[in-house]
Order: C-alpha cells, then structure tokens, then sequence
C-alpha cells in the first residue's frame, strides 16, 4: 500500500522564485543556446543593449547564413511552468519577428555588406 501512495502522491508546489530584472536576463541569455545550431556559429555580434544578436553561421558545404535573434521574457503563467524544470531561464532567444536564416553566402564579406544594410542593424547595433 505504501507503494501505491508513494506513486500517486502530489508532487509538492515549488516556490516559484520571482522574475529577475530585465538588466539581470539580458547578462543570463549572453552566449545561451548557440550550441542548438545545426551549423558551425562562426561568429556572435550583440547589440548595444545585449538584447539581440546575430549568429553568424558556416555550414559542411562552407557556406555562410547569418540569424537575427532577440529575447523573448516569459509572461507570468509561462514563468510558473518554466519554474517546474531544472535550470529553468527566465526567457529564451528567437528569431527575431519570426524571420529565420537568411540567403547563403560565399564569403563573410559579401554577408556583412547584406548584415549592415539591414534596418535592425543600423537601428540596435
């Protein structure tokens, strides 16, 4: 009997610790999740704030993309299911407005002329 109640007992409720400051997020995300990429990250560049980034990616073919990401803070709900895992982060990087991997390059050059031409670049970074 006491097996069975050890396998249906409630988990207890874990103190969900609060939200950190945004200053405190943007220091956690630095250098986060850059390992998820299917290709080798060649290079990182930050935006003035910390809250954006370009990973700048080379694939097995050698060929260069680059990805706009930002951070998204997790609302309050999200914030309390998050909590329920271990090494739980307060936000997570994404795509910034959805856009994902852009056009391949040959070289970094021909890519950084197409990176600084962008109006996020010459607005955040």
């Amino acid at each position: 009997m006491h097996i069975l109640n050890r396998l249906f007992r409630k988990k207890r409720n874990r103190d969900i610790p609060p939200k950190p400051s945004w200053e405190a997020i943007v220091v956690m995300m630095r250098d986060k999740y850059l390992d998820g990429f299917a290709d080798d990250v060649v290079d990182v560049i930050y935006s003035k704030d910390h809250s954006m980034r370009y990973v700048i990616l080379r694939d097995e073919n050698g060929l260069f993309t680059y990805q706009l990401e930002a951070i998204y803070q997790y609302d309050e709900d999200e914030w309390k299911y998050m909590c329920s895992h271990d090494d739980a982060l307060p936000a997570m990087l994404e795509p910034f407005r959805g856009s994902f991997c852009k056009s391949v390059f040959d070289n970094k050059e021909d890519l950084w002329k197409e990176v600084k031409s962008e109006p996020e670049y010459k607005q955040y970074f």
